[in-house]
């Protein structure tokens, strides 16, 4: 079977780098390979910034969401034994609007968040929700909660946005004992637990069959398909959710190269 060229930035920059590596003959400082190099930088360099640039406009209050993130100090301003968070956690602009879409095009009325963070996907997706539409957002840390209630309220979405703060499965199985059922859920907290918490809204059926669970940060940094010996602990704990989800019968899924990885996974029984 013909192999087809590379077409996409990242089998073009996969396709050069493949070259330079692959033959010792090469030397890198020569000026045919410092051009490749270059090629590949501006490749890859450009990628984001692209995307960003053509996705709709982020909304002011939810910009002032991630400039606040951003600077806000999340070294000096934990106890030891605190969660460990950074800004890095933020979802964004790209992926926020990728969210609100999601919702919007599905017509979710009712939606799980397990990783509250400051709120900037919870309001995110909120803005793509109908006018009886509600979010039930998890959140394990008190202290960025409060955080996150202060920026929902700057949105008037308190009445929208039900904050749960403790451990993410004691809410679910609250949840569950309510009977509570989610036309689309998103997971976006501790990695170690993303097989937990989809396992457990799949038994106790906390989505609906046809309701969609987003996952994030399934990629995690390209750690998921390095070798074990390369991967962190969290790095290990995605690529063993990325296994089970595509083993789940329960679902089918795609997975996205959308930021750090945004896998969709439908219930289909």
């Amino acid at each position: 079977m013909k192999k087809l060229r590379p077409i996409t930035p990242h089998s073009i920059i996969t396709a050069k780098l493949e070259r330079i590596v692959q033959d010792p003959s090469i030397k890198l400082s020569s000026a045919t390979v410092q051009a490749e190099l270059k090629k590949c930088y501006r490749l890859a360099s450009g990628f984001d910034p692209y995307i960003e640039k053509n996705t709709t406009t982020e909304p002011d209050k939810l910009a002032s969401i991630s400039r606040l993130t951003r600077g806000y100090d999340w070294i000096t301003n934990r106890n030891d034994g605190d969660v460990f968070l950074e800004a890095e956690m933020l979802s964004g602009h790209v992926e926020g609007q990728f969210l609100k879409f999601l919702i919007s095009a599905t017509r979710s009325e009712k939606i799980l968040e397990v990783g509250l963070f400051t709120g900037y996907s919870a309001i995110a997706m909120a803005l793509g929700l109908p006018e009886n539409g509600k979010i039930v957002a998890c959140e394990i840390d008190q202290e960025v909660a409060e955080i996150a209630e202060k920026n929902i309220q700057q949105f008037g979405l308190e009445r929208t946005i039900d904050v749960k703060i403790g451990p993410a499965l004691d809410t679910l199985q609250d949840l569950a004992e309510k009977n509570a059922v989610f036309d689309l859920v998103f997971v976006d907290a501790d990695k170690q637990n993303y097989i937990n918490y989809v396992k457990f809204i799949l038994d106790n059926s906390l989505i609906q069959i046809g309701g969609i669970i987003v996952a994030d940060n399934t990629l995690l940094q390209g750690e998921v398909y390095l070798d074990e010996s390369e991967r962190s602990e969290a790095g290990q704990a995605m690529s063993d959710f990325n296994d089970y989800l595509k083993n789940e019968p329960r679902v089918e899924q795609v997975l996205i190269p959308l930021r750090d990885g945004v896998t969709l996974a439908e219930r289909k029984r």
